[in-house]
This record gives structure tokens, sequence and C-alpha cells, in this order.
């Protein structure tokens, strides 16, 4: 399972992953029009997906240029970029469903026998099933209610960009379908459709209206349709949307567009429009070659120490998390590059493994990274203050990392690399198109130059230039796999925010965030012990829930009672983020370790005995920062003339 962040792996290499749907077993004669009908659609969602980003980017490149450079900005540009995402969230959203990058918690699933797996897969389908019809009549319903707006600047009506969610919705029925089918058993196949036929029946009419639930069997149900179904091995994002559908039902008297709404309501954000281009801006990088120039650089400035590789490893980390923004980007490029060098070295698998996994973390605690974008929509803070507020801690943890892998590699005795300084001239040289693109994305956000879409927007097509005039090892054909694999990331992502903001409509509206609370305000109201309740809470849930369910689905309930105990929400972001980053290495999910231990080839038991360390100095890193606000407050702070914080602080 993934977080946040993000959550597929990105493929070692682009061209050698194939585009085409993966086959789930022979389809009988009967579907094969089903099956050409299914690989049709996905065809011309992936076209639509890399079109339309590349339609929004440039859009948004040119109010840039306007903005900046003409200081005429166009009042239509924005309205137009967010038109067009919304259209590349759902599409791709649609065809990571197809190919099985949705994140789901797996873990259970797999530790059952065959046959048990086959029948839970029989209900995982059946549920799935159930929310995409659900999701289609939503949205047809919700068409509705868009007929009667239009958007400002251009005066569209609102149904352009709303038709996504019914259109997307269709195509992953289709494909729904098209899975049923592939396994398609005489018992399986009918129990399946049963299912979702059932879930949609009983939501529709709505059951509210004549079963009353409230209270503690509302809670209780509520809740189980939120865990089982995510147990079971439902796709989070479509857990999150069956939870919230439910609810919808219980109450009898909210319409059923709310779901569809909610959704969409969910992405009409420009700050996360920097996502998608954020994604492709950091796979890009890793396919033509870019991220190498920074490893080698990374290997000339600590490679003579002892154990060079894994201080490279960390410094490598480091500096592409900064600019990928993504803990998964991170793991899944500096690791593909940097655990065959260091097994070749003689260093043991697993401890690679938890290097990589732990170092990969950095990506999430970089200054505009998903998580924090994330962060920052939800709880309405500035994005520039609080990416600046990473900033020290994230080189407060690439050093303590650092230390805990020189320790270990003096312990096991690991080689010190033979890098000649004379090298490190024409390295440095070849690596500063990289390093520019991470003093572009900190300094840009940072100094609250740019926007994050505007950040985002600049550092796509900067790497596109390097791709295509400085590195020549980018053609459309390439550019046109990987827009799609980063696509799947993006489109997993940004759907787990949609569901999670209506999942967050269901919270808010069900009084949850009054009720935590005053549960907690009744244990204490010492700010020390509230802070490190609400933290340990959010530790606990960080180790099966994604960011984004977190974010918009429990955190908005957290943020008053911190507030009004005097916590900086700046802090306690930097903070979350750090339990994320945890969550990434903590099992029972650990993404991280998950994919690291692919690239290195050992168990997961053994990585996770050898990254007990970095999670100890975590931890440790976690307890000062929340001890000494200063350390991440300082720096916003002083660049926006914000009052220094009092509290547990030395100052």
């Amino acid at each position: 399972m993934a977080h946040a962040d993000e959550a597929t792996v990105i493929p070692a290499h682009y061209e050698e992953e194939s585009l085409a749907a993966p086959g789930l077993g022979t389809a009988p004669t009967w579907a094969r029009p089903l099956v050409l009908l299914s690989d049709g659609l996905d065809r011309l969602t992936q076209v639509g997906y890399v079109a339309a980003t590349a339609t929004f980017a440039s859009v948004m490149l040119l109010g840039v240029f306007f903005r900046y450079a003409l200081n005429n900005s166009l009042s239509w540009s924005d309205e137009l970029a967010l038109v067009i995402f919304a259209w590349a969230v759902f599409l791709s959203t649609a065809s990571a469903y197809l190919h099985d990058k949705h994140v789901k918690l797996e873990l259970i699933l797999h530790r059952l026998p065959p046959n048990v797996q086959k029948r839970w897969q029989v209900g995982i389908d059946g549920l799935s099933g159930g929310f995409l019809i659900s999701l289609v009549f939503s949205g047809l319903q919700a068409l509705e209610v868009a007929a009667r707006a239009h958007t400002d600047a251009l005066q569209w009506p609102m149904t352009i960009p709303y038709t996504a969610i019914p259109a997307a919705s269709l195509i992953m029925f289709v494909h729904w379908l098209r899975r049923v089918s592939e396994g398609w058993t005489s018992v399986g196949g009918v129990l399946r459709l049963a299912i979702a036929l059932v879930f949609f029946v009983i939501v529709v009419l709505p059951f509210g209206q004549y079963v009353q639930l409230a209270g503690a069997p509302r809670f209780v149900l509520l809740a189980s349709m939120l865990l089982f179904p995510m147990f079971l091995g439902v796709p989070v994002a479509f857990a999150l949307g069956l939870m919230a559908t439910t609810y919808v039902a219980t109450f009898g008297t909210i319409p059923f567009n709310t779901g569809a709404l909610q959704i969409f309501f969910g992405v009409e954000n420009l700050t996360l429009m920097a996502i998608p281009l954020l994604i492709l801006a950091g796979s890009i990088m890793h396919t033509v070659g870019i991220a190498e120039t920074l490893v080698d650089f990374a290997q000339s400035l600590v490679g003579r120490l002892r154990g060079g590789l894994a201080a490279s490893n960390v410094v490598a980390s480091f500096i592409f998390g900064d600019i990928s923004g993504s803990a998964v980007s991170d793991t899944a490029a500096i690791g593909a590059i940097m655990i065959p060098q260091m097994k070749a070295r003689g260093y043991n698998a697993a401890f690679c493994a938890a290097l990589q996994g732990a170092a990969g973390t950095m990506g999430m605690l970089a200054p505009l990274s998903i998580t924090v974008l994330l962060y920052a929509t939800a709880i309405n803070v500035s994005v520039s203050r609080l990416a600046a507020a990473t900033f020290v801690p994230l080189i407060f943890t690439a050093v303590s990392f650092g230390i805990v892998a020189y320790v270990h590699s003096r312990r096991h005795g690991y080689p010190r690399e033979t890098v000649p300084l004379r090298l490190l001239p024409m390295r440095t040289l070849r690596a500063i198109p990289g390093l520019f693109a991470a003093v572009l994305v900190a300094g840009g956000i940072i100094g609250g130059i740019f926007t994050p879409a505007e950040v985002g927007t600049i550092l796509l097509f900067y790497v596109l230039f390097l791709a295509a005039l400085m590195y020549r090892t980018a053609n459309l054909q390439r550019l046109f796999r990987t827009t799609v694999q980063a696509g799947y990331i993006s489109g997993m992502t940004l759907f787990m925010v949609a569901t999670s903001a209506f999942m967050g409509f269901v919270l808010a509206r069900d009084l949850v965030g009054i009720l935590l609370a005053e549960s907690i305000q009744g244990v204490t109201t010492n700010r020390f012990l509230i802070l490190y309740i609400v933290n340990a809470i959010f530790i606990v849930l960080g180790m099966g829930l994604e960011a984004p369910a977190m974010i918009f689905g429990f955190l908005p309930s957290f943020i008053p009672l911190l507030q009004a105990a005097g916590v900086d929400p700046v802090h306690w972001g930097v903070i979350f983020v750090i339990n994320m980053g945890l969550g990434m290495i903590i099992p029972p999910v650990a993404l991280n370790l998950f994919i690291s231990t692919q690239l290195a080839g050992v168990r997961f038991e053994q990585a996770v005995r050898a990254c007990l360390p970095f999670i100890a100095i975590m931890f440790i890193d976690q307890l000062i920062i929340i001890l000494i606000p200063q350390i991440p407050l300082f720096l916003p702070n002083l660049i926006f003339e914000y009052p220094m914080p009092k509290y547990f602080g030395i100052w």
C-alpha cells in the first residue's frame, strides 16, 4: 500500500513496461467484444490524458509568460487549465484502474490460501463495481446541477468539466466488466454482479428514508463500510467512496448527486494542479538520465567516506526528493541506480533496502512535496510558509540518516569509494542542470515567487528542454510512455484526494471533529499532551491509511483542537509530514520498504529489521521538532516576518 503521495512504483525503465492492459485470464467467447471495447477505451484514455496534460501545462505556461514577462495576467488561463486538469485527473484514474495501479491493502489477502483469495476477490470486485455504478448515476445527476452554472471568465457551462466524472466512471465500469469476464466462473461472475447491484440498489433508494440510523449504530455501519472493504483488498480510494456513499444513503435527505459533487470539489483546486506536473517532471528526469548525474555528483562529494555509497545514496535522495516531491519517486529512481552498485561493492542487501526506503522518505519532506501541497490545501495555510518550514527538518533528517549509515558502515567495514578529486569539477558541471531544478523548486516556492502550479509548470518545461536539447535522450514515444506511467500515479493520488474530500464532508456533517475534540479535551487540556495524543493517533493511522485520506478525511477534525491549544498549524504540518514518512517505513504497509526490497531482492522482514535504526532516528528527530518548534519555524518566520513561538521552545 502506498502513501500520499503517491503510490505506484515508478518503473526503472519506462520503455520496458508495456502500456497494454494486463490480462486477468482468458475471456469467454461472448466477452471478446467487451475486451476489445475495454482496450480501445484504454488507448483513447491514455491519448486523452497525455493531450490534456500537455494542454493544461501549456496554458499554465502561457499564463506564467503573460503574468511575469508582460505584466499582463490572462483572466482565463487558470480557469481553462483547471477545466482541462479535471478531465486529466479522471481520465488517468480510469486508466490506472484497468492497469491495477490504485493502492490497496493486500497484506491479509496475500497471506490467505489461494482458494480463499479467489472467494475474497469476488467480494472485492463486487463492492468495487457497486461503487462505480453509484458514481456513474451520481455523476449524471450532478450534471443537472452543473447545467445551471457557468465558469467565471470563459462563461462555459460547468457541465464541461463535470462530465468527466460520469464519463470516467462509465469507462471504469466497462473495465470492471472486462475484469469480471476474464475471471469468469458461473457462480463467481453472477455473485460479483449481484453484490454490485445490491449495493447500488440499497444506496440509491436511499434506505435512510426507511431505516433510521443514528448515534452508535450509524457509526458502526460507517466504520464497517470503510474498514471492511479496505482490509478486504478494495482499492483505498474506492473504500473511502463506499463509506461516504453509504453515509449519504443512511440519511435519506442528502441528494444522491452529493457524491459526484464532493468528488469534483475535491480536485477543483489550482494548488493540486502542481501534483501531476511535479510527478511527470521527476519521472522524465529519471527516464532521460538526469537523476544519474545527481548520483554521480553525490558520489564525488561524499564517496570517499567510509561507506561512501551509503552516504551518496542519502545525498542523492535528498536532492532528487526536493525535485520530485514524492517518496515513491525518490525511492524508485535513486534505488534503481544505487542499490545494484551497493550490492556489487559488498553491502548487505537488507541494509541497502532499509537505507533506500528511509532515504526515500525525504521526498515527502521536500518543500514542494505532494503531502505538503495536500496539507496546505486542506488546512488553508500558506504553501510558501509550510514549504520553508520543511527545509531545515529535511536537512536535519538527511544528516541523521547519514550518521546512521556511517556508523553502520564502519561497524561492518564497508569500503570507501576511490573517487578522484579531478572528477568533481566535471561531475559538478554535468549535475548543474539537475541541481538548478532543485533550486528552482525550493527557491520558487519558499521565496513566494511562483504559485505551486506555476513552479510545476516551469519545472516540467525546463526538464523537457534539458531532455530534448542537452541530454538528447528523449523521443516522442518515450515521452508518451513516461507521461502515461506518471499519470497512473497522479490519477491514483488525486482520485484518493477526491474521495477523501467526500469522506471529509461526511465526517464534518456528522460532527466527528467536535466529538474527537471533546474526547481529548476530556482527558487533558495541556498543550504538550494534546499535541502528543494527536501525534500518536496519526502515527497509528499512518501505518495503514494514505496521506490524502488522513489529510482530507481526519485532519480537519483535529485542527480546531490543536489551534485552541495554541499549536501553530505550520509546526503541526511539519510533524504530520514526518508521520507520513514514518508510515512509509513502518509495517504493516511500509510502501517504501516494499519498493526497495523488490529492488534489492531481499525479504520484507529482513528489510524491516535493518530499518529499525532509521525508524528510531526519525522518532528522535520528530521529538526534537515537537519540543523545539523554532527548528521548523525559524526560516518561515524569518522570511515572512512572523513572531517566533514561545511554547515548548528554548526562547
